[in-house]
């Protein structure tokens, strides 16, 4: 596919806009931002100029450039990073709200009592621990719906994978009274239990994402080495261990820590079925966050529980996209 070569009016109209955009916010930073947020005010507002200008040199480029897209990566970094840099800056004081984005000062005071809670500690354990049970349990019914929308020609694959995807983006706040209500009145196990009470609840969003992703990660497998290798005389265990592991293993893997990691960010379901004592994380920092003395460990708590997520996605980001695209082909 030839790539598609943008117009000159499209580079100067961008070139302008950049302009413009840093032409404000140097005004902005020099006139109405105090040191030290005042330098990266300045900094930014000359990337953009240069970026303006570097548009004008090469509008008439024969080469697949476009400065749209270049700005709007400079406006992705920006306001990824600006908010990073405001929970750094809030983790690393010791109290109270800070009165500058870039941190004065590099104290450790939201890890240090982060370190000396247990509370933080219990409510992180029962969050990976029921997000993790939810996701076993909804692992082998959606592997096996999963294979039947990939194997089968009768089944409206469309309908239940929309179905799928529309259950995991409902909010959970939409769920949390019905769900909540009926966890706690089953009673027996799940009475004195706040993990499997957690777990149960979020099966409402382990179950449709475990199918979604799965779904995808079945779609490359060879289904006619599979049907060669029944057909050798080769078992489910067989053709699980010369067929799916290799192929597919690695994705439903993946899948699986991705279910765990959104299934432990849920706040609305935990909160239906948790109470003051034994609660997930972010029903606790929820709480925390009232308080004006606890803003540099709910900081601190908030950058150590995104580090898996961010591992997660430097190592494995390409079999992520796919998966999370509905197709890992």
């Amino acid at each position: 596919m030839t790539p598609t070569i943008p117009s000159v009016r499209s580079r100067l109209s961008a070139s302008f806009v950049a302009f413009v955009l840093g032409f404000a916010l140097a005004n902005l930073a020099i006139f109405a931002v105090p040191p030290p947020d005042q330098v990266l005010g300045v900094v930014v507002a000359a990337l953009l100029m240069a970026t303006a200008a570097w548009g004008v040199l090469v509008a008439d480029s024969p080469r697949p450039i476009s400065v749209w897209a270049v700005l709007g990566a400079e406006a992705f970094a920006v306001f990824t990073l600006v908010p990073l840099l405001w929970l750094v800056t809030l983790a690393t004081g010791d109290g109270g709200t800070p009165t500058s984005l870039w941190p004065q000062a590099w104290g450790g005071g939201g890890f240090r009592s982060l370190a000396d809670d247990g509370a933080v500690r219990d409510a992180a354990a029962l969050s990976v621990c029921a997000a993790g049970l939810a996701t076993l349990v909804a692992a082998l019914p959606s592997l096996g719906l999963a294979a039947l929308i990939v194997r089968t020609r009768w089944l409206p694959r469309r309908l239940v994978r929309t179905i799928a995807i529309a259950s995991t983006l409902l909010p959970g706040v939409a769920l949390a009274v019905g769900g909540g209500d009926l966890v706690l009145g089953l009673g027996g196990p799940f009475e004195g239990s706040a993990l499997l009470r957690v777990a149960l609840v979020q099966l409402a969003i382990a179950v449709p994402l475990t199918t979604w992703v799965f779904t995808a990660a079945l779609g490359a497998v060879p289904w006619s080495v599979v049907d060669s290798a029944r057909v050798d005389g080769a078992g489910p265990f067989g053709i699980a261990v010369r067929v799916l592991v290799p192929t597919v293993g690695p994705a439903l893997v993946v899948g699986m820590a991705l279910t765990v990691v959104v299934t432990a960010q849920d706040l609305a379901l935990a909160a239906s079925v948790t109470g003051p004592q034994s609660t997930t994380l972010p029903v606790l920092l929820l709480d925390r966050a009232q308080d004006p003395s606890s803003v540099a460990l709910v900081a601190a708590t908030g950058i150590c529980w995104a580090l898996p997520v961010a591992l997660l996605a430097l190592v494995v980001p390409r079999t992520i996209t796919r998966l999370l695209g509905g197709s890992y082909r």
